[in-house]
Protein backbone atom coordinates (compact mmCIF):
# COMPACT_ATOMS: atom_id res chain seq x y z
CA UNK A 1 0.00 0.00 0.00
CA UNK A 2 1.36 3.42 -0.96
CA UNK A 3 0.59 6.10 1.60
CA UNK A 4 -0.34 8.64 -1.05
CA UNK A 5 -2.28 10.90 1.34
CA UNK A 6 0.74 11.65 3.55
CA UNK A 7 1.56 15.35 3.35
CA UNK A 8 3.60 15.88 6.52
CA UNK A 9 5.99 13.51 8.29
CA UNK A 10 7.86 13.79 11.57
CA UNK A 11 11.03 11.68 11.57
CA UNK A 12 12.71 10.95 14.89
CA UNK A 13 16.28 9.59 15.13
CA UNK A 14 17.81 8.52 18.42
CA UNK A 15 21.23 8.75 19.98
CA UNK A 16 22.34 5.22 19.18
CA UNK A 17 21.77 5.73 15.44
CA UNK A 18 23.69 8.99 15.41
CA UNK A 19 26.68 7.92 17.48
CA UNK A 20 29.87 7.45 15.44
CA UNK A 21 33.61 8.00 15.31
CA UNK A 22 33.68 11.14 13.20
CA UNK A 23 33.03 14.26 15.33
CA UNK A 24 31.22 11.87 17.69
CA UNK A 25 28.53 11.42 15.03
CA UNK A 26 27.74 8.86 12.34
CA UNK A 27 28.25 11.05 9.26
CA UNK A 28 27.34 8.26 6.82
CA UNK A 29 23.99 7.65 8.48
CA UNK A 30 23.28 11.39 8.62
CA UNK A 31 24.12 11.74 4.93
CA UNK A 32 21.74 8.92 4.01
CA UNK A 33 19.03 10.48 6.16
CA UNK A 34 19.49 13.89 4.53
CA UNK A 35 19.38 12.41 1.02
CA UNK A 36 16.14 10.55 1.74
CA UNK A 37 14.51 13.60 3.32
CA UNK A 38 15.55 15.74 0.33
CA UNK A 39 13.99 13.23 -2.08
CA UNK A 40 10.79 13.07 -0.05
CA UNK A 41 10.55 16.84 0.25
CA UNK A 42 11.08 17.20 -3.52
CA UNK A 43 7.85 15.24 -4.01
CA UNK A 44 5.90 17.78 -1.94
CA UNK A 45 5.92 16.16 1.51
CA UNK A 46 6.89 18.28 4.51
CA UNK A 47 9.47 16.68 6.81
CA UNK A 48 10.29 17.71 10.38
CA UNK A 49 13.33 16.03 11.90
CA UNK A 50 13.46 15.38 15.65
CA UNK A 51 17.04 14.54 16.53
CA UNK A 52 18.96 13.44 19.59
CA UNK A 53 22.75 13.12 19.57
CA UNK A 54 23.97 16.28 21.30
CA UNK A 55 25.16 14.48 24.42
CA UNK A 56 27.12 11.93 22.37
CA UNK A 57 28.78 14.68 20.34
CA UNK A 58 29.69 16.48 23.56
CA UNK A 59 31.29 13.34 24.95
CA UNK A 60 33.44 13.05 21.84
CA UNK A 61 34.59 16.67 22.22
CA UNK A 62 35.75 15.98 25.77
CA UNK A 63 37.17 12.54 25.03
CA UNK A 64 34.81 10.78 27.45
CA UNK A 65 33.69 7.22 26.69
CA UNK A 66 30.45 6.93 28.66
CA UNK A 67 27.95 9.59 29.75
CA UNK A 68 27.44 10.14 33.47
CA UNK A 69 24.03 9.73 35.05
CA UNK A 70 23.92 13.19 36.64
CA UNK A 71 21.46 15.43 34.83
CA UNK A 72 23.49 18.64 35.13
CA UNK A 73 26.52 16.96 33.55
CA UNK A 74 24.43 15.60 30.66
CA UNK A 75 23.05 19.10 30.18
CA UNK A 76 26.55 20.54 29.99
CA UNK A 77 27.59 17.86 27.50
CA UNK A 78 24.53 18.67 25.38
CA UNK A 79 25.53 22.34 25.38
CA UNK A 80 28.94 21.36 23.96
CA UNK A 81 27.59 18.85 21.46
CA UNK A 82 24.58 20.71 20.07
CA UNK A 83 26.68 22.97 17.83
CA UNK A 84 28.57 19.92 16.49
CA UNK A 85 25.30 18.19 15.76
CA UNK A 86 23.83 21.13 13.86
CA UNK A 87 27.07 21.74 11.97
CA UNK A 88 27.00 18.17 10.69
CA UNK A 89 23.34 18.47 9.70
CA UNK A 90 24.12 21.71 7.85
CA UNK A 91 26.86 19.92 5.90
CA UNK A 92 24.87 16.83 4.90
CA UNK A 93 21.64 18.63 4.01
CA UNK A 94 23.61 21.27 2.12
CA UNK A 95 24.90 18.55 -0.21
CA UNK A 96 21.31 18.06 -1.36
CA UNK A 97 20.38 21.72 -1.64
CA UNK A 98 18.51 22.06 1.65
CA UNK A 99 18.88 24.42 4.56
CA UNK A 100 18.25 23.45 8.18
CA UNK A 101 17.03 25.36 11.23
CA UNK A 102 17.59 24.51 14.88
CA UNK A 103 14.53 24.40 17.17
CA UNK A 104 15.17 23.77 20.88
CA UNK A 105 12.13 23.14 23.08
CA UNK A 106 11.30 22.40 26.69
CA UNK A 107 8.22 20.75 28.10
CA UNK A 108 6.98 23.85 29.90
CA UNK A 109 7.22 25.75 26.62
CA UNK A 110 4.73 23.30 25.14
CA UNK A 111 2.41 23.51 28.15
CA UNK A 112 1.96 27.27 27.77
CA UNK A 113 -0.47 27.85 24.91
CA UNK A 114 0.96 31.20 23.80
CA UNK A 115 4.49 29.80 23.61
CA UNK A 116 3.19 26.67 21.92
CA UNK A 117 1.47 28.76 19.25
CA UNK A 118 4.66 30.75 18.71
CA UNK A 119 6.65 27.52 18.24
CA UNK A 120 4.03 26.15 15.85
CA UNK A 121 4.03 29.34 13.79
CA UNK A 122 7.82 29.22 13.55
CA UNK A 123 7.72 25.62 12.34
CA UNK A 124 5.05 26.46 9.77
CA UNK A 125 7.11 29.38 8.47
CA UNK A 126 10.21 27.22 8.09
CA UNK A 127 8.27 24.51 6.27
CA UNK A 128 6.80 27.15 3.97
CA UNK A 129 10.37 28.17 3.10
CA UNK A 130 11.26 24.50 2.45
CA UNK A 131 13.75 24.63 5.31
CA UNK A 132 14.10 21.40 7.34
CA UNK A 133 13.43 22.05 11.06
CA UNK A 134 15.74 20.02 13.30
CA UNK A 135 14.05 19.80 16.69
CA UNK A 136 15.72 18.78 19.93
CA UNK A 137 14.96 19.22 23.60
CA UNK A 138 16.65 22.27 25.08
CA UNK A 139 18.64 20.07 27.43
CA UNK A 140 20.68 22.90 28.93
CA UNK A 141 17.68 24.77 30.36
CA UNK A 142 15.29 21.91 31.24
CA UNK A 143 14.64 22.24 34.96
CA UNK A 144 13.60 18.63 35.48
CA UNK A 145 15.49 15.68 34.04
CA UNK A 146 16.08 15.29 30.32
CA UNK A 147 12.36 14.82 30.07
CA UNK A 148 11.37 13.54 26.66
CA UNK A 149 12.92 10.03 26.80
CA UNK A 150 15.56 10.48 24.08
CA UNK A 151 13.06 12.75 22.31
CA UNK A 152 10.52 9.96 21.72
CA UNK A 153 7.67 11.81 23.40
CA UNK A 154 8.86 15.11 21.96
CA UNK A 155 8.46 13.65 18.47
CA UNK A 156 4.87 12.62 19.24
CA UNK A 157 4.08 16.07 20.62
CA UNK A 158 5.59 17.79 17.58
CA UNK A 159 3.66 15.47 15.24
CA UNK A 160 0.42 16.29 17.01
CA UNK A 161 1.03 20.02 17.18
CA UNK A 162 1.96 20.41 13.53
CA UNK A 163 -0.84 18.25 12.13
CA UNK A 164 1.51 15.55 10.83
CA UNK A 165 -0.02 12.54 9.10
CA UNK A 166 2.80 10.16 10.00
CA UNK A 167 5.33 9.76 12.79
CA UNK A 168 8.42 7.68 11.98
CA UNK A 169 10.57 6.68 14.96
CA UNK A 170 13.85 5.19 13.75
CA UNK A 171 15.73 2.97 16.16
CA UNK A 172 18.63 0.50 16.23
CA UNK A 173 16.39 -2.60 16.35
CA UNK A 174 13.81 -3.96 13.91
CA UNK A 175 10.79 -2.70 15.79
CA UNK A 176 8.80 -3.57 18.91
CA UNK A 177 9.19 -7.11 20.20
CA UNK A 178 7.04 -8.93 22.73
CA UNK A 179 10.16 -9.31 24.89
CA UNK A 180 13.78 -8.08 24.72
CA UNK A 181 15.04 -8.89 21.16
CA UNK A 182 18.01 -10.92 22.41
CA UNK A 183 15.86 -13.39 24.31
CA UNK A 184 14.94 -16.76 22.84
CA UNK A 185 11.52 -16.74 21.20
CA UNK A 186 11.28 -12.96 20.94
CA UNK A 187 8.74 -12.05 18.25
CA UNK A 188 8.47 -8.82 16.29
CA UNK A 189 5.08 -7.14 16.66
CA UNK A 190 4.33 -6.00 13.13
CA UNK A 191 0.99 -4.31 13.79
CA UNK A 192 -0.58 -2.71 16.86
CA UNK A 193 -4.29 -1.85 16.66
CA UNK A 194 -5.35 1.47 18.15
CA UNK A 195 -5.37 1.35 21.94
CA UNK A 196 -3.16 -1.72 22.19
CA UNK A 197 0.08 0.18 22.87
CA UNK A 198 -0.62 0.23 26.61
CA UNK A 199 -1.24 -3.52 26.70
CA UNK A 200 2.08 -4.61 25.21
CA UNK A 201 4.47 -6.27 27.68
CA UNK A 202 8.01 -5.97 26.42
CA UNK A 203 10.04 -6.96 29.48
CA UNK A 204 12.52 -4.74 31.33
CA UNK A 205 14.96 -3.91 28.50
CA UNK A 206 17.08 -0.76 28.62
CA UNK A 207 17.86 2.26 26.51
CA UNK A 208 21.59 1.80 26.14
CA UNK A 209 24.32 3.89 27.71
CA UNK A 210 23.97 6.91 25.42
CA UNK A 211 20.23 7.16 24.93
CA UNK A 212 17.40 7.76 27.42
CA UNK A 213 14.70 6.05 25.39
CA UNK A 214 14.04 2.36 24.92
CA UNK A 215 10.91 0.60 23.75
CA UNK A 216 8.79 1.64 26.70
CA UNK A 217 9.42 5.27 25.80
CA UNK A 218 8.58 4.59 22.15
CA UNK A 219 5.36 2.81 23.06
CA UNK A 220 4.31 5.79 25.16
CA UNK A 221 5.11 8.11 22.25
CA UNK A 222 3.08 5.88 19.91
CA UNK A 223 0.17 6.00 22.35
CA UNK A 224 0.24 9.80 22.35
CA UNK A 225 0.53 10.09 18.57
CA UNK A 226 -2.11 7.53 17.66
CA UNK A 227 -4.55 9.08 20.13
CA UNK A 228 -4.26 12.28 18.07
CA UNK A 229 -4.99 10.35 14.87
CA UNK A 230 -1.39 10.03 13.65
CA UNK A 231 -0.18 6.82 12.00
CA UNK A 232 3.05 5.73 13.67
CA UNK A 233 5.94 3.55 12.50
CA UNK A 234 8.76 2.21 14.70
CA UNK A 235 11.56 0.47 12.85
CA UNK A 236 15.20 0.02 11.84
CA UNK A 237 16.90 3.32 11.05
CA UNK A 238 19.85 1.68 9.30
CA UNK A 239 17.71 -0.22 6.80
CA UNK A 240 18.34 0.72 3.16
CA UNK A 241 15.91 3.42 1.89
CA UNK A 242 14.02 3.17 5.16
CA UNK A 243 11.98 6.37 4.76
CA UNK A 244 10.98 5.55 1.18
CA UNK A 245 9.92 2.06 2.22
CA UNK A 246 7.83 3.46 5.05
CA UNK A 247 6.06 5.88 2.71
CA UNK A 248 5.43 3.00 0.33
CA UNK A 249 3.68 1.14 3.15
CA UNK A 250 6.10 -1.78 3.19
CA UNK A 251 5.42 -4.40 5.85
CA UNK A 252 8.45 -4.21 8.11
CA UNK A 253 9.08 -2.77 11.55
CA UNK A 254 6.04 -2.06 13.72
CA UNK A 255 3.04 -0.10 12.48
CA UNK A 256 0.72 1.49 15.08
CA UNK A 257 -2.85 2.17 14.02
CA UNK A 258 -4.22 5.64 14.85
CA UNK A 259 -7.58 6.77 16.18
CA UNK A 260 -9.82 7.15 13.14
CA UNK A 261 -10.98 10.65 14.00
CA UNK A 262 -8.60 13.59 14.09
CA UNK A 263 -8.56 16.07 16.95
CA UNK A 264 -8.84 19.79 16.43
CA UNK A 265 -5.63 21.77 16.92
CA UNK A 266 -6.79 23.01 20.34
CA UNK A 267 -7.63 19.51 21.54
CA UNK A 268 -4.29 18.20 20.32
CA UNK A 269 -2.65 20.81 22.54
CA UNK A 270 -4.74 19.66 25.48
CA UNK A 271 -4.14 15.97 24.85
CA UNK A 272 -0.46 16.10 23.90
CA UNK A 273 1.17 19.31 24.91
CA UNK A 274 -0.14 20.15 28.34
CA UNK A 275 0.22 18.02 31.46
CA UNK A 276 -2.56 17.86 34.06
CA UNK A 277 -1.69 19.14 37.51
CA UNK A 278 -2.44 17.30 40.71
CA UNK A 279 -6.16 18.10 40.63
CA UNK A 280 -8.79 15.57 39.61
CA UNK A 281 -12.53 15.06 39.90
CA UNK A 282 -14.81 12.05 39.87
CA UNK A 283 -18.13 12.10 38.02
CA UNK A 284 -21.23 9.95 38.38
CA UNK A 285 -22.33 7.29 35.90
CA UNK A 286 -24.75 9.61 34.10
CA UNK A 287 -22.12 12.28 33.54
CA UNK A 288 -19.60 9.67 32.41
CA UNK A 289 -22.03 8.39 29.78
CA UNK A 290 -22.77 11.93 28.60
CA UNK A 291 -19.06 12.69 28.23
CA UNK A 292 -18.16 9.43 26.52
CA UNK A 293 -21.01 9.10 24.04
CA UNK A 294 -22.81 12.40 23.97
CA UNK A 295 -20.02 14.92 23.51
CA UNK A 296 -21.49 17.00 26.34
CA UNK A 297 -19.94 19.57 28.63
CA UNK A 298 -19.51 18.64 32.28
CA UNK A 299 -21.87 20.40 34.72
CA UNK A 300 -21.49 20.67 38.52
CA UNK A 301 -24.45 18.31 39.01
CA UNK A 302 -22.40 15.44 37.61
CA UNK A 303 -19.40 15.91 39.92
CA UNK A 304 -19.21 13.60 42.93
CA UNK A 305 -15.67 14.09 44.29
CA UNK A 306 -12.97 16.76 44.10
CA UNK A 307 -9.31 16.04 44.90
CA UNK A 308 -6.01 17.90 44.75
CA UNK A 309 -5.37 21.61 44.37
CA UNK A 310 -6.19 23.55 41.20
CA UNK A 311 -7.19 27.01 40.09
CA UNK A 312 -9.65 28.14 37.45
CA UNK A 313 -8.22 27.52 33.99
CA UNK A 314 -5.94 24.64 35.01
CA UNK A 315 -5.94 21.28 33.27
CA UNK A 316 -7.40 18.54 35.48
CA UNK A 317 -8.15 14.84 35.12
CA UNK A 318 -11.69 13.43 35.09
CA UNK A 319 -12.30 9.91 36.37
CA UNK A 320 -15.45 7.83 36.10
CA UNK A 321 -17.48 5.93 38.64
CA UNK A 322 -14.89 3.12 38.65
CA UNK A 323 -12.07 5.70 39.09
CA UNK A 324 -10.62 5.02 35.65
CA UNK A 325 -9.48 8.17 33.82
CA UNK A 326 -11.96 9.16 31.12
CA UNK A 327 -10.97 12.71 30.15
CA UNK A 328 -8.76 15.74 30.72
CA UNK A 329 -9.93 19.31 30.46
CA UNK A 330 -9.63 22.93 31.58
CA UNK A 331 -11.63 23.62 34.73
CA UNK A 332 -13.85 26.72 34.86
CA UNK A 333 -13.81 26.49 38.67
CA UNK A 334 -11.17 26.52 41.36
CA UNK A 335 -10.98 23.52 43.65
CA UNK A 336 -12.67 25.50 46.46
CA UNK A 337 -15.53 26.67 44.21
CA UNK A 338 -16.13 23.21 42.84
CA UNK A 339 -16.11 21.66 46.31
CA UNK A 340 -18.92 24.10 47.18
CA UNK A 341 -21.15 23.34 44.16
CA UNK A 342 -20.43 19.68 43.32
CA UNK A 343 -23.63 17.75 42.74
CA UNK A 344 -25.68 20.97 42.59
CA UNK A 345 -28.17 22.06 39.96
CA UNK A 346 -27.62 25.25 37.96
CA UNK A 347 -30.00 27.38 40.06
CA UNK A 348 -28.21 26.31 43.24
CA UNK A 349 -24.83 27.17 41.73
CA UNK A 350 -26.01 30.71 40.99
CA UNK A 351 -27.31 31.06 44.54
CA UNK A 352 -24.07 29.84 46.07
CA UNK A 353 -21.56 31.61 43.81
CA UNK A 354 -23.56 34.37 42.16
CA UNK A 355 -23.55 35.19 38.43
CA UNK A 356 -20.95 33.35 36.37
CA UNK A 357 -19.99 33.69 32.72
CA UNK A 358 -19.49 29.92 32.46
CA UNK A 359 -21.55 27.44 34.47
CA UNK A 360 -19.91 24.34 33.00
CA UNK A 361 -17.14 22.74 35.03
CA UNK A 362 -15.40 21.82 31.77
CA UNK A 363 -16.75 22.93 28.41
CA UNK A 364 -16.69 20.26 25.71
CA UNK A 365 -14.39 22.43 23.58
CA UNK A 366 -11.86 22.41 26.44
CA UNK A 367 -12.02 18.65 27.04
CA UNK A 368 -10.43 15.58 25.51
CA UNK A 369 -12.25 12.31 26.15
CA UNK A 370 -9.87 9.38 26.31
CA UNK A 371 -10.73 6.62 23.85
CA UNK A 372 -13.40 8.70 22.15
CA UNK A 373 -14.79 12.16 21.68
CA UNK A 374 -12.26 13.18 19.05
CA UNK A 375 -13.51 15.44 16.34
CA UNK A 376 -12.57 15.97 12.74
CA UNK A 377 -9.68 18.40 12.42
CA UNK A 378 -10.52 21.83 11.13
Amino acid sequence: MRLSSIRRVVVKVGTNLLRGDREGLNADFMDSLARQIAEIQAKGTDVILVSSGAVGAGLFELGVDRPPAETHIRQALAAIGQSRLMHQYKLVFGKYGLKVAQILLTRDGLDDRRRYLNARNTLETLLGWRVVPVVNENDTTAVEELTFGDNDQLSALIAGKTGADLLVMLTDVEGIYDRPPGESGATLISYLPFGEQTRVRIGPGHAGSFGLGGMRSKLEAARLATRAGILTFIGPGRADRVLHRVLEGEHFGTWCEPERKRMSARKRWLALGKRPGEGWIQVDAGAEKALRSGGKSLLPSGVRRVEGSFRKGELIRVVGASEGEIAVGLSQYSREELETVKGRKTAEVLTLLGHRENLEVIHRDDMVVIGGGAEDES
